[in-house]
Protein backbone atom coordinates (compact mmCIF):
# COMPACT_ATOMS: atom_id res chain seq x y z
CA UNK A 1 0.00 0.00 0.00
CA UNK A 2 0.98 3.73 0.18
CA UNK A 3 3.84 4.21 2.56
CA UNK A 4 6.53 6.15 2.95
CA UNK A 5 8.02 10.03 2.63
CA UNK A 6 7.03 13.59 1.02
CA UNK A 7 9.99 15.52 1.98
CA UNK A 8 9.68 15.93 5.62
CA UNK A 9 6.20 14.29 6.01
CA UNK A 10 4.89 10.62 6.05
CA UNK A 11 2.31 8.85 3.84
CA UNK A 12 1.07 5.26 5.62
CA UNK A 13 -1.60 3.32 4.85
CA UNK A 14 -3.73 2.24 7.55
CA UNK A 15 -7.31 -0.29 8.54
CA UNK A 16 -5.85 -2.50 5.48
CA UNK A 17 -9.23 -4.69 4.66
CA UNK A 18 -8.86 -7.15 1.64
CA UNK A 19 -12.25 -7.19 -0.11
CA UNK A 20 -14.49 -10.24 -1.66
CA UNK A 21 -12.21 -9.45 -5.17
CA UNK A 22 -8.59 -10.75 -4.42
CA UNK A 23 -6.70 -8.35 -6.01
CA UNK A 24 -8.36 -5.28 -4.70
CA UNK A 25 -7.51 -3.71 -1.27
CA UNK A 26 -9.61 -1.03 0.98
CA UNK A 27 -7.64 1.38 3.03
CA UNK A 28 -7.50 4.60 4.36
CA UNK A 29 -4.55 7.26 3.85
CA UNK A 30 -2.72 9.50 6.07
CA UNK A 31 -0.13 11.82 5.65
CA UNK A 32 1.60 12.77 8.99
CA UNK A 33 -1.52 11.17 10.94
CA UNK A 34 -4.12 13.27 9.17
CA UNK A 35 -6.19 11.95 6.67
CA UNK A 36 -6.19 11.99 3.23
CA UNK A 37 -9.21 9.95 2.21
CA UNK A 38 -10.69 6.65 1.92
CA UNK A 39 -8.69 4.25 -0.92
CA UNK A 40 -9.06 1.65 -2.85
CA UNK A 41 -5.68 -0.45 -4.49
CA UNK A 42 -6.34 -3.24 -7.54
CA UNK A 43 -3.23 -4.43 -8.17
CA UNK A 44 -3.97 -5.58 -11.64
CA UNK A 45 -4.86 -9.16 -13.29
CA UNK A 46 -3.35 -10.85 -16.28
CA UNK A 47 -4.17 -7.47 -18.92
CA UNK A 48 -6.13 -5.73 -16.40
CA UNK A 49 -3.66 -2.86 -15.06
CA UNK A 50 -3.45 -1.92 -11.34
CA UNK A 51 -5.61 1.32 -10.54
CA UNK A 52 -5.77 3.31 -7.56
CA UNK A 53 -9.09 5.29 -6.66
CA UNK A 54 -8.86 7.87 -3.36
CA UNK A 55 -12.20 9.45 -1.79
CA UNK A 56 -10.13 13.11 -1.62
CA UNK A 57 -9.97 15.88 0.82
CA UNK A 58 -7.86 18.40 -0.77
CA UNK A 59 -6.15 19.77 2.40
CA UNK A 60 -2.61 18.66 0.66
CA UNK A 61 -3.54 22.06 -1.56
CA UNK A 62 -3.84 24.26 0.94
CA UNK A 63 -0.98 22.90 2.40
CA UNK A 64 1.45 23.30 -1.04
CA UNK A 65 2.16 19.43 -0.50
CA UNK A 66 -0.49 18.02 -3.28
CA UNK A 67 2.01 18.01 -6.18
CA UNK A 68 4.38 16.15 -3.71
CA UNK A 69 1.30 13.77 -3.25
CA UNK A 70 0.26 12.56 -6.34
CA UNK A 71 4.08 12.43 -7.36
CA UNK A 72 4.30 9.94 -4.67
CA UNK A 73 1.16 8.02 -6.04
CA UNK A 74 2.86 8.46 -9.75
CA UNK A 75 5.81 6.52 -8.85
CA UNK A 76 3.93 3.98 -7.01
CA UNK A 77 2.02 3.48 -9.94
CA UNK A 78 3.50 0.89 -12.83
CA UNK A 79 3.36 2.43 -16.54
CA UNK A 80 0.02 2.41 -17.64
CA UNK A 81 -1.37 2.42 -14.14
CA UNK A 82 -4.55 4.62 -13.39
CA UNK A 83 -5.95 7.32 -10.34
CA UNK A 84 -8.90 7.76 -9.62
CA UNK A 85 -9.51 10.73 -7.56
CA UNK A 86 -13.12 12.19 -6.74
CA UNK A 87 -13.42 16.22 -6.68
CA UNK A 88 -16.30 16.14 -4.37
CA UNK A 89 -14.93 17.95 -1.48
CA UNK A 90 -12.73 20.29 -4.09
CA UNK A 91 -15.11 22.97 -5.03
CA UNK A 92 -12.64 24.87 -7.05
CA UNK A 93 -12.22 21.79 -9.32
CA UNK A 94 -15.71 20.27 -9.23
CA UNK A 95 -16.85 24.24 -10.22
CA UNK A 96 -14.30 24.56 -13.33
CA UNK A 97 -15.45 21.33 -14.62
CA UNK A 98 -18.88 22.25 -14.64
CA UNK A 99 -18.38 25.29 -16.34
CA UNK A 100 -16.22 23.36 -19.39
CA UNK A 101 -12.91 23.44 -18.76
CA UNK A 102 -10.47 20.92 -19.05
CA UNK A 103 -9.87 18.74 -16.45
CA UNK A 104 -6.22 19.52 -16.08
CA UNK A 105 -7.34 23.42 -16.10
CA UNK A 106 -8.70 22.67 -12.86
CA UNK A 107 -6.61 22.94 -9.57
CA UNK A 108 -6.63 19.08 -9.17
CA UNK A 109 -6.06 18.41 -12.72
CA UNK A 110 -2.81 20.53 -12.79
CA UNK A 111 -1.66 18.70 -9.46
CA UNK A 112 -1.56 15.53 -11.20
CA UNK A 113 -0.46 16.57 -14.75
CA UNK A 114 2.76 18.04 -12.68
CA UNK A 115 3.09 15.05 -10.94
CA UNK A 116 3.32 13.77 -14.54
CA UNK A 117 -0.02 11.75 -15.70
CA UNK A 118 -0.83 12.50 -19.28
CA UNK A 119 -4.21 10.95 -19.59
CA UNK A 120 -7.36 12.25 -18.00
CA UNK A 121 -11.02 12.05 -18.24
CA UNK A 122 -13.97 13.39 -15.97
CA UNK A 123 -15.96 10.87 -14.79
CA UNK A 124 -18.88 12.88 -13.54
CA UNK A 125 -21.39 10.49 -14.15
CA UNK A 126 -20.00 7.47 -12.69
CA UNK A 127 -21.96 4.52 -14.29
CA UNK A 128 -23.70 1.23 -12.69
CA UNK A 129 -23.96 2.39 -9.10
CA UNK A 130 -20.85 1.01 -7.90
CA UNK A 131 -18.58 3.36 -9.18
CA UNK A 132 -19.07 6.33 -6.25
CA UNK A 133 -18.88 9.66 -6.66
CA UNK A 134 -17.63 12.02 -9.36
CA UNK A 135 -14.08 11.73 -9.87
CA UNK A 136 -10.89 12.69 -12.12
CA UNK A 137 -9.27 9.63 -13.96
CA UNK A 138 -5.54 10.06 -14.86
CA UNK A 139 -3.30 7.45 -16.31
CA UNK A 140 0.38 7.19 -16.25
CA UNK A 141 1.79 6.80 -20.01
CA UNK A 142 3.05 3.53 -21.14
CA UNK A 143 6.09 5.14 -22.63
CA UNK A 144 7.49 7.98 -23.24
CA UNK A 145 6.44 8.30 -26.60
CA UNK A 146 2.58 7.61 -25.53
CA UNK A 147 3.43 10.82 -22.62
CA UNK A 148 4.62 13.07 -25.64
CA UNK A 149 1.74 12.27 -27.49
CA UNK A 150 -0.97 12.35 -25.13
CA UNK A 151 1.01 16.24 -23.73
CA UNK A 152 0.35 17.19 -27.50
CA UNK A 153 -2.90 16.25 -27.29
CA UNK A 154 -3.92 17.77 -24.05
CA UNK A 155 -2.68 21.30 -25.62
CA UNK A 156 -5.66 20.98 -27.78
CA UNK A 157 -8.08 21.23 -24.85
CA UNK A 158 -6.19 23.23 -22.56
CA UNK A 159 -7.49 27.35 -22.12
CA UNK A 160 -5.06 28.35 -19.10
CA UNK A 161 -2.15 29.69 -20.34
CA UNK A 162 -0.15 28.83 -17.67
CA UNK A 163 -1.12 25.09 -18.18
CA UNK A 164 -0.28 25.49 -22.22
CA UNK A 165 3.26 26.97 -20.68
CA UNK A 166 4.12 24.33 -18.54
CA UNK A 167 2.89 21.34 -21.07
CA UNK A 168 4.66 23.08 -24.44
CA UNK A 169 7.98 22.90 -21.50
CA UNK A 170 7.61 19.04 -20.87
CA UNK A 171 7.53 19.01 -24.55
CA UNK A 172 10.78 21.47 -25.11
Amino acid sequence: MLNGKIGKLTIESKDIIQTHIKELKRFTVYVNNREVGLAFYFEGRGYYLPWLEIDYTPWLRKEGIEDEFFKFIYNFLPAGGKLFVTYVKDKETREMLLKGYSPVDTPLGFSLLKAGFTWFKDWYYPEGGNEGSPKLQANKPLSKDEEIRQLRQLLDEVKREYVRKFIESKLA
